[in-house]
């Protein structure tokens, strides 16, 4: 899975199109006036090989349609670990990280687009013992995350989209014992605040 994105992300750079191209279509992009962004999605994904759902929300600025930047937040609901042998106690495992993301439009229509997002992130996990009422393990983890979304615009200010992507997390050290690196579903959900504003708004 990882080498999939990996070769995708390439072939979008490296293509006959020509990267030269690529990134003039990105910085033409920038000349236009930017429109609000906030999307909602929800990522299926796995940590220890253990089916996790993780929420995250994100603001940004959207140009041209083509280019989209901003910053998010993600975050796991609380996890209750299988007591062992060693800890009876009541353990729980808390994972959230902040982003910066950075979303490529390589194709859309009046109401269909794909694109490439890719985004890196800082978060923590940590282990809660609610019996004792203290945290016994916490990690500073890396995040980056290559993805290939769909999106179709139901509505005239409302989208909703789904794709696959890929967690590469590095840990600061070994305290928490989960692997955060998996493949992702994503399901997505837009609000086009910018075409609001424009046509509601402005017009008033």
């Amino acid at each position: 899975m990882r080498t999939f994105f990996i070769l995708i992300l390439s072939f979008f750079i490296f293509s006959s199109q020509g990267h030269a191209q690529l990134f003039d279509s990105i910085r033409t992009s920038f000349d236009y006036k930017p429109k609000f962004l906030l999307k909602f999605d929800t990522r299926n994904s796995f940590i220890s090989n253990q089916y996790a759902k993780i929420h995250g929300v994100k603001v940004g600025l959207s140009f041209n349609k083509t280019t989209n930047i901003g910053i998010g937040y993600h975050w796991m609901p609380k996890r209750s670990l299988e007591p062992t042998l060693l800890n009876s106690n009541k353990i729980d495992l808390k994972f959230g990280y902040a982003v910066a993301f950075f979303e490529y439009n390589f194709y859309k229509s009046k109401y269909w687009s794909a694109e490439i997002p890719v985004q890196i992130g800082l978060g923590k996990a940590q282990y809660d013992d609610l019996d004792l009422a203290i945290t016994t393990g916490s990690s500073w983890i890396i995040i980056y995350e290559p993805a290939m979304t769909i999106e179709y615009k139901f509505l005239r200010y409302f989208g909703i989209g789904g794709g696959v992507g890929f967690r590469l997390a590095i840990k600061s050290n070994q305290q928490i014992k989960e692997s955060f690196t998996a493949p992702e579903y994503i399901l997505r959900f837009k609000i086009y605040f910018g075409d609001i504003y424009k046509e509601q708004i402005l017009k008033e």
